[in-house]
């Protein structure tokens, strides 16, 4: 797929979310600014930054997915499968090595069940008992995991792409139904169930159906939101609902807010000379989108899920300071070397 303006630039902004989460900035300001009013951070958290990324991810693997299928016939499923893994190994190799090493010195919590249900993608199924803040973030890589297992075998053998987006409804609905169920079932009480495949893959599978869309009516969606200012405008109001969301539309807010995402990544999709498009499309921003998956994997280690850790790698700033030069050194020595070896599968 082509590269496409200001996209790098989203990755940025929604790995930027995660770590201003983590690194308890809300607790912070309401801890010592009491008079400023901090809704903004139901909105710029965690939560949203996953969002961004989850319904980003959706569409790109779509898109490559449904042209391969065009140009080909259908899906080489070990070149998908070897290009993924030549992706997010390396420093996946290099994070788990070192929490483990952390685990057995006795510096961390030391859990091999955790550790066990992290390495095999699982931990958005982890008990509760097994949570330690090292590892919790990587319960969207299993989210995300789990979606490479199972989505391109279905675009691979569902032959008609409107089949395809009705499919993709249906993985809707039932993530609204089980987001609306789990909190009145008493046994899941011992687990975080909004993690679970169903709902959590909600974001990405609307993603899915944006590049789906897209993928039938290129030319009917380049007309209707090329300069449409009003589909942004419409993107935005659905992106900032969680600020002041609707009681009846809570347990569904992930979604909604999902749905905005897609009219704003859309837009910027068929408007790449747009104004909002260029501020986006900035050296800074852009390189942060780069490294995001780094500095996404490696804060686990510095900045936990939360300002709790008692290592000295973990205290404000050098816990920041270390996030970011972890994930700089892993990029440009260990991920942009193996990437290149990318091209030869395709």
């Amino acid at each position: 797929m082509n590269y496409i303006k200001g996209f790098d630039s989203l990755r940025a902004l929604s790995v930027i979310f995660v770590i201003i989460t983590h690194l308890g900035l809300r607790k912070y300001v309401e801890d010592n600014y009491t008079s400023i009013n901090t809704n903004i951070f139901s909105l710029i958290n965690g939560s949203t930054g996953v969002r961004i990324f989850f319904v980003l991810s959706g569409f790109l693997i779509t898109s490559i997915l449904l042209s391969e299928k065009i140009r080909k016939g259908n899906i080489n499923f070990r070149i998908f499968y070897i290009r993924r893994f030549l992706r997010l190994l390396p420093p996946l190799i290099i994070f788990f090595s070192t929490v483990y090493m952390l685990m057995k010195l006795g510096y961390i919590w030391h859990s091999r069940n955790a550790l066990l249900f992290s390495f095999f993608y699982l931990y958005n199924f982890v008990p509760n008992q097994y949570y330690t803040g090292e590892l919790g973030h990587t319960w969207s890589l299993a989210v995300e995991e789990q979606f490479y297992f199972t989505w391109p075998f279905i675009i691979n053998y569902v032959t008609n792409n409107k089949k395809l987006i009705v499919f993709g409804l249906g993985i809707i609905a039932l993530c609204a139904l089980f987001a609306y169920s789990y909190p009145h079932i008493n046994s899941l009480k011992n687990y975080r169930p909004i993690r679970w495949f169903f709902p959590a893959v909600g974001p990405i599978i609307l993603g899915c159906i944006l590049a789906t869309v897209n993928n039938i009516y290129p030319a009917k969606l380049e007309a209707f939101i090329s300069n449409n200012k009003l589909i942004l405008i419409f993107g935005f109001i659905f992106f900032i609902l969680p600020i002041h969301p609707f009681a009846v539309m809570k347990q569904i807010l992930f979604l909604i807010q999902s749905f905005g995402v897609c009219l704003i990544l859309i837009w910027i999709f068929y408007n790449q000379k747009s104004i909002l498009t260029n501020l986006l499309e900035n050296r800074l921003l852009s390189y942060i989108g780069k490294i995001s998956y780094g500095l996404y994997l490696y804060q686990g280690i510095f900045l936990r899920t939360g300002p709790s850790g008692i290592l000295a790698i973990q205290q404000f700033p050098l816990n920041i300071f270390l996030t970011f030069i972890v994930a700089i050194i892993s990029y440009e020595f260990i991920e942009r070397p193996i990437l290149r070896h990318k091209k030869r599968f395709r």
